[in-house]
Formats: C-alpha cells, structure tokens, sequence
C-alpha cells in the first residue's frame, strides 16, 4: 500500500474533489494505495465515505485562508503522522493522465520535487514546484518543525511554501527534481502543444507551437499541473481527464 497526500482546507475545493482524486488514484495507478487528506473537517472527509482514504486534522494554531491555504501541505512532513512508506503528495488540481507507479521507485530515498515550470524559458530555473512532492518518511521533519516554531514570520517572509522549501534545500541535501516529461505545466506545455514564451499576454494561435492540435500529452507525462488559472474544471482538458 503507497501513500498518497493531499491538502483540503479553506474553500476553493470541494467533497467532489476527493471523488476525483481517489478515483484518479483507482485508474492510474498499478499499485494499491491510501489516500490521506490533511484537512480542517475530518468528519466531511469521512463522511464521503470513500474506500483506503484517512482524515489528518490539520494544526489548530495555523491560522490561513484563502491562497494562503497552501501553507498547510508543510504539515505533511510533521512526525506526528503515520505513514506505511515514501509519501507522495499531489495537489488537488493535479490531474492524472497515466500510471504513476513508478513516482515511488524514482531516485529512492530522495526529496523529489518539481522544477518550477518556469523552466520552459530558463533552463537552470533554480525555484521548485511543490505540486507533486515524494519524500521519505521521518526523513525531512525539520521542514515542519522549523516552520511551527515561527510560522507567522515564515509565511510572511516567504510567498508561499514552495518558495519555503526552495530556501530550505539552499542548505540541506537530499532534493532532486521529476525528469521534465513525467510533470507537466498545462497552460505552458501541455495545451496546443506548449506556449513559445512564458508572457502573460498569450494568444492563440500564434503563440502556441502546434496550434492546430487541442493538447499534446508525451507518452512519459503521467501528471499535468495547473498552476494559477485556469483550474483544471474550467478546461475542456480537465473536464475529459476527470473520472
């Protein structure tokens, strides 16, 4: 049984979501796994009453909302939580388009983390992407502990937990990124077959590079992002690739 974590906290998503997850994990993945949902209503996630799927109670005293709710995916490196194994995280608005199995046998023992997507433009972009995390468990608690012991001066310091962790790793070892095909930005390598520059003035069709082809998924992409707008459901992409 893998491990799989997801964040459900403030109101951006809804039960529907979890549906979608958990179905998403039945079709494309070859290997069983637990869906753990770090949450502020562990009694509606259970509720839904879906198969292999726990509720964790996220910390009391961190008070976020709205965007700022992504500072809650630091809880999953807490040494309070039990794991069966190596945990992969996704974000909700993640969706999955082939097995991920292999997400848990790539570079064992490694923190595996996105390159950010802006690496389309900058080759040696140096920032992470925290939409698809794989870490060992008990291995990176200091994560956590660090940013509980001052986690109002952090998420002001800080953007946002990505760019946490990105500072983290500036002086800890251990973090590699996914090989670029297997986690994939959608509006920026997915749709039309990818933009030809990262401006936020895009249009089609001659900013794209094949235009004439709705979406181009590469054989070894198991996992497309939608980072900012739009959200997946927006997308006739993301209605499609939802069970």
């Amino acid at each position: 049984m893998k491990d799989v974590c997801v964040v459900f906290a403030g109101t951006k998503f809804t039960d529907k979501h979890i549906v979608q997850k958990r179905q998403q994990l039945d079709r494309y993945c070859s290997v069983p796994t637990r869906l753990t949902v770090l949450t502020d209503d562990p009694a509606r996630i259970m509720g839904i009453g879906l198969r292999d799927t726990r509720a964790v109670l996220l910390p009391d005293d961190w008070k976020f909302t709205g965007r700022l709710c992504w500072w809650y995916k630091v809880f999953m490196f807490s040494n309070t939580i039990n794991w069966y194994g190596d945990v992969l995280y996704l974000d909700l608005d993640t969706v999955l388009v082939n097995d991920i199995a292999h997400l848990w046998t790539y570079e064992p023992g490694k923190f595996v983390i996105c390159q950010d997507f802006n690496r389309k433009f900058i080759q040696d972009y140096p920032v992470s992407n925290s939409s698809v995390i794989r870490f060992p468990v008990n291995e990176y608690t200091a994560i956590c502990e660090h940013f509980d012991s001052n986690w109002q001066q952090i998420s002001r310091q800080f953007r946002g937990d990505q760019d946490y962790i990105t500072w983290w790793f500036k002086s800890h070892t251990g973090k590699t990124w996914w090989p670029t095909n297997w986690c994939m930005s959608y509006k920026w390598e997915i749709l039309h077959g990818g933009t030809k520059h990262g401006s936020p003035r895009i249009t089609y069709p001659e900013d794209y590079l094949q235009p004439d082809r709705e979406w181009v998924i590469p054989t070894d992409c198991s996992i497309v992002v939608f980072h900012g707008p739009p959200d997946p459901y927006e997308t006739h992409f993301g209605k499609l690739n939802t069970v």
